[in-house]
């Protein structure tokens, strides 16, 4: 554990490495796997945010891989995947069996502010960028509501972190990074958390990706 405490306390001085990580945390979260990307953000403004300067660069750290990572998802769509990834991620996410039907819904129902939307709603982001880039929206209009919502959704969560992060920083200051690392455990144990609830949905409405398995995917 002393290790392990060490260790962290170098990440948290190095801020190179913490927009790092950052990135790299918003850059998983965009793949649609469960991972507590969200809560890292909010974690991360809470503890090693020292001043809005560290906000803003925070930000613009976490928007730069969420934003990295859509982009897969548009491709997918300007090379005629669009359905294939819809189906897929819904398939692979343990989703029900309404999941395509909603995304698709929210996306006609939107438009291009589903783009946005999309950033604080998995369902909504894996359908909007494929249905983007397969012809729905020109990429310059897809870029500027990506980089928009990227932003909005990476700062809103490390100011808000930030804001709230008065007894996160105390304990910092008077324990060092032991409570800290207690809470990236707990984090790291709310991906089962995600996948317990969604297969109670599928138990429920039945899985999701009719399309992929159709097609053999």
């Amino acid at each position: 554990m002393a290790t392990w405490s060490a260790g962290l306390e170098v990440l948290i001085r190095d801020r190179s490495l913490v927009h790092i990580g950052l990135f790299l945390t918003a850059l998983i979260d965009a793949t649609g796997l469960p991972f507590p990307g969200r809560a890292l953000l909010v974690a991360a403004g809470a503890t090693m945010a020292t001043g809005w300067s560290d906000v803003l660069t925070m930000t613009l750290a976490a928007a730069l891989g969420a934003t990295s990572g859509d982009h897969v998802w548009y491709a997918a769509g300007r090379l005629g995947a669009g359905d294939r990834i819809t189906a897929l991620y819904c398939r692979l996410s343990l989703a029900s069996g309404r999941c395509e039907q909603r995304a698709r819904s929210r996306f006609e129902r939107f438009g291009p502010l589903a783009i946005v939307i999309g950033r604080f709603v998995a369902g909504v982001r894996f359908v909007a960028a494929p249905l983007a880039g397969s012809g729905a929206m020109s990429y310059p209009r897809y870029l500027l509501y990506e980089l928009l919502g990227a932003l909005v959704w990476s700062g809103l969560l490390i100011a808000l972190g930030y804001a709230l992060g008065t007894p996160g920083r105390a304990l910092m200051a008077r324990f060092g990074s032991g409570p800290i690392l207690a809470i990236l455990i707990a984090l790291a144990l709310a991906p089962l958390v995600i996948v317990l609830v969604r297969l109670l949905r599928r138990r429920r409405h039945g899985p999701g990706g009719r399309f992929a398995r159709d097609a053999g995917v």
